[in-house]
């Protein structure tokens, strides 16, 4: 069987030709997908991806100049690369054309190994010894065809001694994490939202954190665009800054849908066209962003923390996002079982968890988080004083605001029939009374004049009323 059968010569000069635009993205999703030189079946693509890897292992810059000379180093290469180029310079479909290079290569090995199995059979070799190796290889295939992460010893793993990723919110959230902020509706968690926005690209602190300084971009899926607009003016005027920061990016998406996994090509591109990566991107909220799956439903929530990661790991940034809590008063739960729909979206999913539940202060939450990567940062109040959050050190985070009990009534029948004059009295006579010591209205009092009588706490006979010994048992 002939291998070339199986070749994906233009993915593979697709693939090349955004390697060639921007090696700093491409060759991390080559890497991922488990290739290498042998992986291309073009002899030039080849070439060229063998000069590539040999630049970037040796520390040297990749250019065409440079991926020419080191292929072969004459017109005829430049001309090659050319080619390559003319293919493709859509970096956003790289991870595409590398799966289907990474597939080719897969079902060429596999057929390889069967052919080899195939002519053991043919000199003598039993059966038995020819499946089992037509399994062993057609397991080692598939899985080298997955691509990603593959299973190393702890000890390899441990001795990479990898750089700590820059703290976005110093000691509650990384680069390449996500975070969600939950409260209950209407307290205002887009100003939060966008104050995190400012906070970060100006390096200023947000609810008491400081943050590191980085470029932000701010996702807009639900404010009109003149309203963005105006709430981005009133922040900076209210932070004392001179301006929208230079480092803020927006991206007015309201009435455009778009799934999580979809803002990824787009967040890429604007990296590479600013020459900056992100620090911090805001989709704002998360629902606009959910393709509408069940808020409760684990499974299908389980999906939107999978996209939230790879959007934090394809972009490098850390994610932050904000949710609303289930109806009623939240005080009673615990602040990770607060947030609306599918625990796996609340608590569980993402790597912070940040809750603002109410005090028992007007215009008072308390502000809760739970890190994954970092100690539990202590609680605080923080209150919201338009247009900004404050914390306020003077006020106890754990007074949260309780479920209301309800009032006792003013107007209820025990307290209208003590006030009903001894012996009969009429109707008229007994309204004055009441109101005059209550307020109540005719129309209230008619009401609870009539629950009285169901409950027998007066007898009416003859257009006049007299107390009774109370309700029947």
């Amino acid at each position: 069987m002939n291998t070339e059968t199986f070749a994906a010569v233009p993915s593979e000069r697709a693939l090349i030709g955004a390697l060639l635009t921007d090696p700093a993205a491409v060759l991390p999703l080559c890497d991922a997908a488990g290739l290498s030189a042998k992986s291309f079946t073009d002899p030039d693509a080849r070439a060229a991806f063998a000069a590539v890897a040999a630049l970037q292992a040796e520390g040297n810059p990749v250019d065409l100049a440079a991926v020419a000379q080191e292929m072969a180093g004459d017109a005829a290469s430049l001309e090659t690369l050319a080619r390559f180029m003319d293919v493709s310079l859509t970096v956003a479909h790289a991870e595409y054309h590398a799966r289907k290079v990474r597939e080719s290569e897969s079902k060429a090995k596999l057929a390889a190994a069967l052919r080899d199995t195939l002519q053991d059979l043919q000199t003598g070799g039993s059966a038995a010894d020819a499946v089992a190796k037509a399994q062993a290889a057609g397991e080692a295939v598939e899985a080298h065809g997955m691509g990603g992460p593959r299973i190393v010893s702890a000890a390899d793993f441990a001795a990479v001694n990898r750089p700590e990723p820059p703290e976005v919110i110093r000691g509650v959230l990384r680069a390449k994490q996500t975070a969600m902020l939950s409260a209950a509706s209407k307290v205002g968690k887009t100003w939060a939202m966008l104050a995190a926005g400012f906070a970060v690209s100006s390096g200023a602190r947000w609810f008491g954190w400081q943050t590191t300084p980085g470029r932000v971009l701010y996702i807009n899926g639900e404010l009109p665009e003149y309203d963005l607009e105006q709430r981005l003016r009133t922040l900076a005027e209210a932070m004392g800054l001179p301006g929208v920061p230079s480092g803020l990016d927006v991206w007015h998406l309201r009435g455009h849908p778009m799934s999580l996994d979809g803002l990824i090509p787009s967040v890429l591109y604007r990296q590479r066209q600013i020459g900056t990566p992100y620090a911090l991107i805001i989709p704002d909220p998360l629902y606009k962003f959910n393709q509408g799956r069940d808020e409760i439903d684990n499974t299908a929530q389980a999906a939107t923390v999978e996209d939230l990661g790879r959007l934090a790991e394809r972009s490098g940034a850390a994610v932050l996002v904000c949710h609303h809590f289930s109806k009623g008063n939240q005080s009673a739960k615990d602040h990770l079982d607060r947030a609306s729909g599918a625990g796996t979206l609340g608590g569980r999913g993402p790597d912070t968890a940040l809750t603002l539940t109410a005090h028992d202060e007007p215009d008072c939450y308390t502000l809760e988080v739970t890190c994954r990567s970092f100690a539990k940062p202590a609680k605080a109040v923080a209150r919201w004083e338009y247009p900004l959050w404050r914390i306020d050190d003077s006020l106890d985070p754990e007074k949260l605001k309780q479920p209301s009990k309800g009032r006792a009534s003013k107007y209820t029948p025990e307290k209208i029939v003590d006030l009903l004059p001894d012996g009969e009295t009429t109707h008229g006579d007994w309204l004055k009374a009441a109101k005059a010591a209550t307020g109540i209205s005719k129309t209230r009092f008619n009401e609870v004049v009539s629950l009285a009588k169901a409950r027998q706490l007066v007898f009416y006979c003859f257009g006049k009323y007299t107390r009774t010994g109370g309700e029947t048992p």
